[in-house]
């Protein structure tokens, strides 16, 4: 049987999956994606592409594994909220996996331009365009299902003490920003990568990361400690 302290670190080792490897891989291989002559600098990176989509579904798998790591805690004290948690932070995997196959797909019209010769205004471009856009949109939809899972054990967290209570507030605040630019983006007011929409996302990135050793390190707060932490 899988105890408290062996869930929360199986938890916090998947918050360190599902945040750290995407940053590396966007720092390390992500320029292609990011420049405007994507088309040609994808063909001459394919195997960073390539990691950069293994990335992508290590990310995937490792969200959606957060809510089913954490509904054995959760559900003892709200079933519906933990259900809710759960749900929703299992339909993380399969939008990472439309994330991933779009990049293959953008791989694959790039390599077709390249060996087209690198047509101007041939329609390669057109066909690269419509699949970022899909890519971006399934991006910033990928927010939402996160904020409703994560919103949902946060407010657990929040009424049980199983972590700090500053720990769930600082959640809770950084699940609104992200929001707000999910929203934004989705709308069309902030544009994909944008440094705004990052910012937004960064407060909830940091405090998943802090909450992530916490639970690998203590574990989960028990009743009586959480009571005596706050005479």
């Amino acid at each position: 049987m899988i105890t408290s302290k062996t869930s929360a670190r199986i938890t916090g080792v998947l918050f360190i999956l599902g945040t750290v490897p995407i940053l590396i891989a966007l720092a390390l291989w992500g320029r292609p994606l990011l420049s405007p002559d994507y088309l040609s600098l994808m063909a001459a990176n394919r195997g960073q592409i390539l990691l950069f989509v293994l990335t992508i579904m290590i990310m995937g798998f490792s969200c959606a594994g957060i809510g089913i790591s954490l509904y054995p805690v959760l559900s003892p004290h709200d079933k519906g909220l933990a259900l809710t948690a759960m749900g929703f932070r299992l339909m993380e995997g399969p939008l990472e996996f439309v994330f991933a196959i779009g990049y293959v797909a953008l791989l694959a019209v790039s390599q077709e331009f390249v060996e087209a010769g690198s047509p101007p205004d041939s329609y390669y471009q057109g066909a690269g365009a419509a699949i970022k856009a899909v890519i971006d949109w399934v991006g910033r939809a990928y927010y939402l299902p996160f904020c409703i899972g994560a919103f949902s054990y946060y407010t657990i967290f929040y009424n049980t003490r199983l972590v700090p209570r500053w720990l769930s507030v600082w959640g809770l605040g950084g699940i609104l920003l992200m929001l707000v630019s999910s929203l934004g983006g989705i709308l069309g007011l902030i544009a994909a990568a944008s440094p705004v929409g990052a910012f937004l996302c960064m407060p909830i990135l940091v405090q998943e990361l802090v909450l992530a050793v916490r639970l690998i390190v203590k574990g989960f707060d028990t009743p009586a400690a959480a009571a005596v932490r706050t005479r």
